[in-house]
């Protein structure tokens, strides 16, 4: 039986990329199994999309996750509505899974994503149904799941989640 990994106390960093940042991020991978969900840097940093921001996830001046928001979201999605921003591609190096720093940075995009992106309402995303972790995490950090069910996912069908970013 392995150890839980120690949680960390402090809450991670949200920092703001642009693609010649690259560098900063190449080495955050996660497991094999996960890529289906969430991508890899290198398949972000390939992807020329405009209306899509990047960031980085630090702990203790390393990066050790990443996230894309996506400004035009509604445009490409049916089920988001006008204000919602998408957060896409969340990843969480392997070698810290489970020591809170994901659920340090969901719970810190609130205040970053109201400061950034003053007009917006809402944050979605999409969580594929056999993703069990991560849509643990994303309900314990205030996600809630909209009943609404995305079909052409790579990796299946997806429940689509909604944050408020104001009450």
């Amino acid at each position: 039986m392995t150890s839980p990994r120690p949680q960390n106390t402090a809450s991670p960093s949200l920092l703001p990329l642009s693609r010649s940042d690259h560098d900063l991020v190449r080495d955050i991978a996660v497991a094999p199994e996960q890529v289906v969900y969430c991508g890899t840097i290198a398949m972000a940093f390939a992807s020329d999309e405009a209306g899509v921001d990047f960031y980085a996830i630090q702990q203790a001046g390393r990066c050790v996750g990443f996230f894309k928001i996506d400004v035009k979201y509604p445009r490409t999605y049916n089920f988001a509505r006008q204000g919602d921003l998408g957060l896409r591609a969340f990843m969480i190096d392997h070698r810290v899974q489970g020591s809170g720093i994901g659920s340090g940075a969901l719970r810190a995009l609130p205040s970053l994503l109201r400061r950034t992106y003053p007009k917006a309402q809402a944050l979605v995303l999409t969580v594929n149904m056999r993703n069990h972790a991560a849509l643990r995490t994303y309900l314990n950090c205030g996600f809630k799941d909209t009943g609404d069910i995305q079909d052409g996912g790579i990796a299946g069908p997806q429940h689509v989640m909604r944050l408020p970013l104001f009450d």
